[in-house]
């Protein structure tokens, strides 16, 4: 057993037990529930579960000798073992997850351990025992993962070609949703309401809402420390971003673990440091730890008061109003300034969060004024705190930008995201969820009236949407509305639709002022690139048109053609004011004309600002962007940066809509297309020590994974090659909503592939379509077969000699390619005889 405030606060018969394999039993099969002794010759052992994997950690102790502590580390990527660490702490969020990498149990006695806490995405596990002379028989260690776990070739949607390759790289889509997506009711909170307040266990803190505006106040509570220590914050952005407070007690032997690290936290001392936490996110510098001594003991088990003054010239704590410990603003050096942080250093919210494995009591909060007023009184017994810290359990279907580390649900990330479920997994649950819970968070007014959040969290709630105030990067408002207009075209949810209208509209509405009066171009903050540039101003042409379709479906003709008539306005000032013929292709903005970069080059192809020669001139000029195993995503990036899998996604997807329209191969297309599908993209299927099956956030151009263990590894933004290779290879794509209407045109001519086979889900039932290049004798077979209540076409751009149609000849003209009209509800076998030149 565990101690009384170890206990597991949730239901742990739900889920699905994933078992991990030890590196002595790696030939057993999945699934197997191995048993190994921890002993002092044999205090070690490395658990893998093959893929990634989310969720409550456990394990069964058979038998002990005497009590014994266990450490349990995990991480991605296997070389995050060498790391005292793990591959953490995540401290950008509370993520309603441990933020810790490394967690320690207590056992003594035989049963069933599980975590108090979700881990995020893993592969790899460390199991140490800690005791010098003890010895433990352990059986079954895994994870009950609430997520997901159907296999790949048994999802609605599939995808599989003559190229091994290819099918892998398509399968890290569906894995990776599975883990970043997570359930309605599958996330509980990390706080523990109780009559005696909330009990807390280490974890990144949590923030009142309620504080943001507050300024140069005093803020007191109790706190009955329970293992180790407490931590808390004032003047910190909502976020959690700013000073940060340990407290640490005299370490009694009898609840202390043997890994306590008394380097970062010595006995009896307060801690403090400015930024996401005492210790930062992984690879990421942090600023200076300053310790305070203690004006007496603090003991485990006793309740004391902690009280915090903001002042002019720093902070001022004291432990039951004894003398304060002055805290200078000078011990307090951050090393970067964050949006997310407080105006000043002396404005912001409270919050709350021990530091790992520690675990206290938290209750009676007080703010007073400088003038002695009463702000703020909270005794944190009611579960009304969930909600205004931000912890509240997760209510929505949501998918996150990443299972292991943000945990934030990221607008922008979604617009891949969506259309790789679409292509999968088909969880319209998980599509729906996230973009219910995107567009209650609109803001109401302001500055960015009309936006929605950029990057809320599990836990936060819609009602305080104006003080999170989580809009930042425009471009992550279009790319949010792409992802709402796709799920339309994908589902044909009419209710859905007219239940949001008006929100969409504003929020399109509100975009428009994005177009500058002079330039006629997109200005404003932008990931994908700069203001009065291409990247970011095709991507508002393509967004305006997209749903411009949308108001015509619910009516609106009169929006739809101001919108429409906006979009070619941006559209004509993109060719005329950044094209550069010294280039050959387009510009990154007005003022670095003769730099380019590929979101340039993909959106302008994906929103067909440019037309056939200018796309297949700016293909050609991507040679001069090659790094390595990708391309650098601007022309002026350094050669050791990071490839970004996310913009390569939009690329490749333009390359792919550039190939199946040419009526002949085209070499800079064939190249750009390898390069992406042979380099880039196999970096993350090709070598163990960093493979989770599920696709990376960032790659370095040597292959291995950007930003070192900090960055996701099973990030869906990086698995945009899910639903290219299904809509474009395959060759299936809705052109009505709910594939009422659809196209089947593969792209044959795709560098690497020969044949390719799959599912397309659609609310009317499955698409299964194939189609085989057959070199030898110049010819294309296709066959597609799809649901009642649709019709489709089949195209092919490349010139066709003859045609045989369910074994029936049809005269062709060669020049124009090859479409043909089927009905749903049959099956259609095509012969497409090619021109032997």
């Amino acid at each position: 057993m565990q101690l009384a405030f170890d206990h597991i606060a949730n239901d742990y018969t739900r889920g699905t037990i994933v078992y991990a394999e030890t590196c002595a039993t790696k030939s057993s099969s999945k699934g197997s529930q191995s048993c190994f002794t921890l002993s002092e010759s044999n205090p070690t052992v490395t658990l893998d579960y093959g893929t990634e994997i989310g969720g409550f950690p456990l394990f069964q102790a058979k038998s002990l000798l005497a009590p014994v502590q266990i450490e349990a580390k995990y991480t991605e990527a296997k070389s995050g073992l060498e790391n005292a660490s793990g591959d953490g702490p995540w401290t950008f969020s509370n993520g309603l997850t441990n933020t810790f990498r490394v967690e320690t149990f207590n056992v003594t006695e035989p049963g069933h351990i599980e975590s108090y806490f979700i881990q995020g995405g893993l592969r790899w596990q460390q199991l140490r025992l800690l005791n010098a002379k003890g010895s433990i028989r352990i059986c079954g260690v895994g994870i009950r993962s609430l997520n997901d776990r159907t296999s790949v070739d048994a999802l609605p949607g599939y995808f599989e070609s003559s190229n091994s390759s290819y099918n892998e790289i398509w399968a890290l889509g569906p894995r990776a949703v599975q883990q970043a997506c997570i359930e309605k009711g599958a996330a509980p909170s990390t706080w523990d309401v109780t009559s005696d307040g909330v009990l807390l266990r280490g974890q990144q803190s949590a923030q009142s809402v309620l504080g943001a505006t507050f300024t140069n106040y005093t803020m007191s509570f109790m706190t009955k420390i329970l293992r180790g220590g407490t931590g808390w914050r004032v003047a910190n952005g909502i976020l959690g971003f700013g000073p940060s407070f340990v407290i640490t007690t005299d370490y009694a032997s009898e609840s202390t673990f043997i890994n306590t690290n008394k380097t970062l936290l010595p006995a009896n001392k307060l801690a403090v440091a400015y930024g996401w936490n005492l210790v930062n996110q992984t690879s990421l510098e942090g600023g200076p730890v300053s310790y305070y001594s203690l004006p007496f003991d603090v003991k485990e088990g006793e309740w004391v008061q902690v009280t915090t003054t903001i002042k002019s010239t720093g902070y001022d704590v004291s432990i039951n109003n004894s003398s304060a410990i002055h805290v200078p603003l000078s011990a307090l050096q951050p090393t970067y300034n964050y949006l997310g942080s407080a105006a000043d250093e002396y404005s912001g919210t409270w919050g709350f969060g021990p530091y790992q494995d520690q675990v206290a009591y938290v209750r009676d909060v007080e703010v007073h004024a400088q003038n002695g007023t009463l702000l703020y009184d909270n005794p944190m017994t009611s579960t009304s705190v969930l909600e205004e810290y931000g912890v509240m359990p997760n209510r929505n279907s949501v998918c996150l930008d990443g299972a292991k580390r943000d945990r934030l649900v990221w607008s922008g990330d979604f617009s891949h995201t969506s259309r790789i479920i679409a292509a999968s997994t088909h969880r319209e649950d998980f599509i729906k969820g996230t973009l219910a819970y995107l567009l209650d968070r609109q803001m109401a007014s302001g500055e960015f009236a009309g936006y929605f959040s950029m990057s809320p969290s599990m836990g936060q709630s819609s009602k305080y949407t104006s003080t999170y105030h989580s809009v930042g990067l425009e471009d992550y408002q279009l790319l949010f509305l792409n992802a709402f207009a796709r799920y339309y075209l994908y589902f044909a949810d009419k209710k859905f639709l007219e239940k949001y209208w008006f929100q969409v509209k504003t929020g399109v509405e509100s975009i428009l002022s994005l177009v500058d009066s002079s330039s006629g171009l997109a200005s404003g903050s932008f990931f994908l690139g700069a203001a009065n540039g291409t990247a970011a101003s095709s991507l508002l042409v393509y967004t305006l048109k997209h749903m411009a379709t949308l108001a015509d479906n619910v009516g609106e003709a009169a929006t739809s053609a101001h919108w429409r008539f906006v979009a070619a306005g941006v559209s004509k000032a993109i060719n005329k004011r950044l094209w550069s013929n010294n280039l050959g292709t387009y510009g990154i903005s007005t003022t670095s004309l003769n730099e380019t970069s590929i979101a340039g080059t993909a959106w302008a192809i994906l929103a067909d600002v440019a037309d056939s020669t200018q796309a297949e001139s700016a293909i050609a000029a991507l040679s001069s962007l090659r790094n390595g195993i990708g391309y650098k995503t601007l022309s002026t990036t350094e050669s050791s940066a990071e490839l970004s899998p996310f913009i390569s996604g939009f690329l490749l997807e333009a390359l792919l809509k550039h190939s199946r329209n040419i009526t002949a191969p085209s070499a800079a297309t064939t190249a750009a297309i390898s390069t992406l599908l042979s380099g880039l993209w196999p970096a993350m299927i090709d070598n163990d020590e960093y493979y989770t099956g599920t696709s990376w956030e960032y790659v370095f151009p040597d292959g291995r994974p950007g930003l070192d263990l900090y960055t996701s590894h099973a990030h869906p933004w990086g698995a945009a090659p899910t639903f290219v290779l299904t809509e474009y290879v395959l060759g299936v794509q809705p052109t009505a909503p709910g594939f009422s209407e659809w196209v089947f045109k593969p792209a044959v001519l795709t560098p690497g592939v020969s044949w390719a086979r799959g599912r397309v889900p659609t609310p009317h039932g499955s698409i299964e379509a194939s189609w085989k290049l057959r070199e030898e004798v110049k010819e294309v077979d296709l066959r597609i077969c799809s649901p009642r209540e649709t019709k489709g076409t089949v195209f092919l751009a490349i010139p066709v000699k003859s045609a045989k149609i369910n074994g029936l000849k049809k005269g062709i003209s060669s020049a124009g390619g090859f479409s043909l009209d089927v009905t749903g509800g049959q099956c259609s076998e095509i012969v497409l005889a090619l021109p032997h030149s």
